[in-house]
């Protein structure tokens, strides 16, 4: 059995890979964690059976000891990828990185460098591509059913409440403390965009409109902290109280599902977390249905209802949406790509979706596909140009994150450590969607147009002129 260590136990670290190990516990072994956070390191390590000794606050300590694992899952805050992912491949780790790999092109492409010259499996979580909606959608390309690409139009629609939490209140709330929202939420979408192009871009070009969650555009009378009697809770979609007191915005997006089984258990989840269910003695039952999980794990250790509340009162993510004061993310971004085997694909980002998903559709010289991927919903359709039929793409009912893509891509990475598969993507194949938002964030910036181009050796995206 291989064998890995983990370091940044939050959300991603925690859960949304290693979580695979509870049903399928002979796949792999944890066997140490780097987490500054106590209370996480220690959660972490009673659930993995981690002794004290292997138990660190910080990167540093675990990967300078002797090697004693196959694996290194790094899933950190976005700024600190670079050096302990170097340091991992360096003591001979192979990596398993939480996406974004770093922050600007030079430490992405060192990134590559390292692990090519160490030998070492260097994977980048694009999850996207492991979700059986997404593979499913490149069997069809692959396949010629579509005949010859000409267009794909894909949309990340980051629902108002996201937006808020996460590129508003949230860890990714300004560009110099993270990353440009496009690299920071949406590589993703620009690797599936090349994925199922199978080419690389040749020129690309960007638009963008600024946040409108600022200081100019609050109500006078909204207090610091929207807990604190908001005039303008009833009518605000932003209220605080509402997103993480009460999960209102989460468990109404969840409930428009058209899976009816999925739609009864979220509207569960949501009832269970009301108060007007408090007093009913429902007991371990209540408890275990009451929505406690993200984002409302990204706020406090402490989930229940009063430390929701302390976190509200007194942190960044209980304030007025329009007066955090450091917010500078992107409201919408459209991304205009053409891929050098002449495929001209678009993509939208923004921010004020009534529900959160992504729509995508490709047309060839012989049909079409036309697909919705939200979390508890896939939908995906073929229409035929010469007979005029449709048909419905039989799917896997997945209410997982990502569609299901964190487990199957943890699954894909574990084969390939054992030697079992050779990895599905590598650190070169992601770095091309990193070079694509790097790009898409300058041609936004700057008014211009990017073209791919070798010079010295060296290919990436260079402007060419104003659009």
């Amino acid at each position: 059995m291989v064998e890995g260590v983990v370091i940044g136990a939050g959300d991603r670290g925690a859960r949304a890979y290693v979580s695979y190990l509870r049903r399928h516990p002979g796949a792999a072994g944890i066997v140490g964690v780097a987490e500054p956070d106590p209370v996480r390191r220690e959660r972490f390590a009673r659930r993995h059976g981690i002794p004290a000794e292997a138990c660190f606050p910080d990167h540093r300590e675990l990967l300078q000891r002797p090697r004693k694992a196959d694996f290194a899952l790094i899933a950190t805050g976005d700024a600190l990828h670079l050096e302990p992912a170097v340091l991992a491949m360096e003591r001979g780790y192979h990596v398993l990185l939480e996406k974004p790999m770093a922050l600007c092109e030079e430490d992405c492409r060192r990134l590559v460098e390292v692990a090519e010259r160490t030998g070492r499996i260097l994977q980048v979580c694009h999850v996207l591509r492991y979700a059986p909606f997404f593979q499913a959608l490149a069997r069809i390309v692959r396949s010629g059913e579509l005949g010859q690409l000409v267009t794909i139009q894909h949309s990340e629609n980051v629902s108002y409440w996201h937006y808020a939490h996460s590129y508003c209140r949230g860890h990714w709330r300004n560009v110099a403390d993270s990353s440009p929202m496009i690299l920071a939420k949406c590589c993703h979408d620009l690797d599936l965009l090349g994925w199922l192009a199978g080419s690389p871009p040749a020129r690309l070009t960007s638009l963008s409109r600024p946040t409108l969650l600022c200081a100019e555009n609050a109500p006078q009378d909204a207090p610091l902290h929207c807990i604190e009697g908001c005039p303008h809770a009833r009518q605000c979609p932003y209220d605080a109280v509402a997103m993480y007191l009460e999960s209102a915005p989460l468990s109404r997006d969840l409930a428009l599902s058209r899976t009816p089984a999925v739609r009864a258990a979220l509207l569960r989840l949501a009832l269970a977390a009301r108060s007007a269910l408090a007093g009913l003695p429902l007991g371990a039952l209540r408890e275990a249905l009451a929505w406690r999980g993200w984002p409302v794990s990204a706020i406090s250790e402490d989930r229940s209802p009063a430390g929701v509340e302390h976190a509200l009162r007194h942190t960044r993510w209980g304030r007025c949406v329009y007066r955090v004061g450091d917010n500078d993310q992107v409201a919408s971004q459209s991304v205009s790509v053409l891929f050098r085997n002449g495929v001209n694909a678009n993509f939208t980002l923004h921010s004020t979706s009534y529900r959160e998903g992504r729509e995508i559709r490709i047309d060839g010289t012989r049909g079409s596909a036309v697909g919705v991927f939200r979390l508890a919903e896939q939908r995906l359709r073929v229409h035929d140009h010469k007979t005029g039929r449709r048909r419905t793409v039989r799917l896997p009912r997945v209410a997982a994150a990502h569609g299901g893509g964190d487990w199957r891509l943890f699954e894909g990475f574990l084969a390939a450590v054992r030697g079992d598969a050779p990895p599905q993507t590598d650190a070169r194949e992601s770095l091309q969607s990193h070079l694509m938002a790097f790009a898409a964030d300058r041609a936004a910036r700057e008014g211009v147009v990017m073209e791919w181009r070798e010079t010295k050796g060296r290919a990436g995206f260079q402007p060419v002129g104003p659009r």
